[in-house]
């Protein structure tokens, strides 16, 4: 539902339902199992609008999720395999802003920020019980803050340069809130040129070399997030 107050405003909402079929299981000592299926309503309300002559815009969004019956990946000890449980309901609720600015020609500034409470209500497992827990690798909040600009040298030729910070709030990686993440950050650089259908970039990842986990296991084991990286990238599009 979207009400217009005027051509520079707007303020709509919605709700909608979402399934994730049920299915079959084992973790190879029992006979297959079932698991239901799961069952989602979201409900989001926002306001989108713009400022002096489409120079700034500015959107802000408030959601709620529900999961019920949420399919939950447990590990299985010591036979380390993975099987799908029905565990209990997720409850996911925040709030989104996102905003971006051309102050002159050529020059983009761009902001988004999130704050995302994911919490389990109820989430019992066999051995565990993890009401209240934080939902897996769900950051606390995530904010890009970005500057880019871009050049016009010829009638086809356009040099562009954009830098990027990048932040994540504290997460988790196990059902029991043992592994946590702490908040990082993350700087990215690209510059280069367009011209045509040619896109020539010169690109960074992870300027500052941050050490951080991007994933980890119920047993302890993780993968370490990409160092440092840069290279070229030529692309045509047709």
């Amino acid at each position: 539902l979207t009400y217009h107050l005027d051509a520079a405003h707007q303020l709509y909402g919605t709700y909608s339902r979402g399934y994730r079929t049920g299915g079959l299981t084992s973790d190879l000592s029992t006979p297959l199992y079932a698991y239901r299926p799961e069952y989602s309503t979201t409900m989001e309300v926002a306001s989108k609008n713009t400022f002096f002559n489409n120079q700034i815009k500015l959107n802000i969004t408030a959601f709620r999720t529900e999961v019920r019956d949420a399919q939950i990946p447990t590990l299985i000890l010591p036979q380390a395999i993975t099987v799908t449980q029905n565990a209990g309901t997720l409850v996911s609720e925040g709030l989104e802003i996102e905003t971006v600015s051309t102050p002159w020609q050529g020059l983009q500034l761009e902001f988004n920020a999130g704050v995302n409470n994911a919490t389990y209500k109820t989430l019992l497992l066999k051995g565990l019980d993890a009401s209240g827990n934080r939902a897996l690798f769900t950051p606390s909040f995530t904010s890009m803050l970005a500057a880019q600009y871009q050049l016009k040298i010829g009638s086809e030729l356009k040099a562009l340069a954009r830098v990027e910070w990048q932040s994540l709030g504290d997460q988790y990686f196990d059902l029991a809130n043992k592994y946590r993440q702490a908040g990082y950050s993350l700087v990215n650089l690209r510059a280069g040129f367009t011209f045509n259908s040619f896109e020539l970039m010169f690109w960074v990842r992870n300027l500052t070399d941050k050490k951080y986990v991007a994933y980890a296991y119920d047993f302890g084991a993780a993968h370490l997030g990409n160092p440092k990286n840069y290279g070229i990238t030529l692309r045509k599009s047709f």
